[in-house]
């Protein structure tokens, strides 16, 4: 599938791995429609990638709210008429344990975002994409989605749901010409995962990938229809003990944990918070 000409959303294009790939997306000619609710930061994008003469445009929006979206998809349908790529990107995090009722909001929060700001966007997207088809689905979710840590419940619930969601919808889709495609990033440093304590790690910095790395990995996933990428491809082998060896996945995680509890400790001990 080439790019050159094809219209390609891109949602959570304001920082970070969105805001990379719509710039690798124009860089291959393709016309970009940017996508976030900070509207500020996709005005400095567009006029980065060459603004409207090069056919790109921009349409600030919560992926959270449907309505909203719907007016993404009237915005896209006005201005091309056409969606070749739709990558499914805008996502947040709010980290920690999950200790009764008055965590359900964040849980639901989290999934407002990642799984349902997906889902909507996809659904009313679809009639546009499977009109340009062969064309694209691609949603990033990561491998938190695949392995489950303590403290990231909501994290998770939300990017397993993706990966379920994007899996069957293949299935659906495919005989339409519409590819989903999954992308599964670990470590990657970004304004919401900003894993500073890992990039200053004298081993740990070598696990973390890039948003250069992301970005590469869906368009190649574009390019060659490709249903499943993981980024760090090395990635993959840290399923393994789950399936091969379950006793070994869970005492590793175990003992995962064990370690970030005392990391944490001590960054609370070196703050002063309370942690009672």
């Amino acid at each position: 599938m080439q790019l050159a000409g094809d219209v390609c959303v891109v949602t959570g294009a304001s920082s970070g791995i969105g805001r990379q790939t719509a710039a690798d997306l124009a860089g291959k000619a393709a016309r970009v429609c940017l996508v976030a609710r900070r509207r500020e930061l996709l005005d400095e994008l567009l006029t980065e990638l060459g603004g409207r003469d090069e056919g790109h445009s921009l349409f600030a929006c919560d992926v959270s709210d449907r309505s909203q979206v719907r007016g993404l998809a009237d915005h896209v349908g006005a201005t091309y008429g056409r969606c070749d790529v739709l990558v499914n990107n805008a996502g947040y995090s709010d980290s920690g344990t999950f200790e009764g009722p008055t965590d359900i909001d964040r849980i639901e929060r989290v999934m407002a975002v990642n799984f349902y700001g997906t889902v909507y966007c996809t659904g009313e997207l679809l009639p546009l994409i499977e009109k340009s088809a062969p064309s694209s689905i691609v949603n990033v979710s990561s491998m938190a989605g695949r392995l489950g840590l303590a403290g990231s419940a909501p994290y998770s619930a939300s990017k397993f749901a993706v990966c379920g969601f994007s899996e069957a919808l293949h299935l659906d889709l495919f005989g339409r010409g519409v590819c989903v495609s999954l992308i599964e990033p670990g470590l990657i440093p970004t304004e919401g995962f900003q894993h500073a304590g890992l990039q200053n790690h004298p081993v740990m910095r070598h696990a973390l990938g890039s948003v250069e790395d992301v970005s590469a990995a869906i368009i190649d996933a574009i390019h060659n229809r490709k249903t499943e990428r993981v980024v760090p491809r090395w990635y993959h082998l840290l399923q393994l003990p789950r399936v091969v060896l379950p006793p070994l996945h869970w005492w590793a995680v175990s003992k995962l944990n064990e370690g970030r509890a005392r990391r944490d400790g001590r960054k609370d001990e070196s703050t002063g918070e309370d942690t009672t």
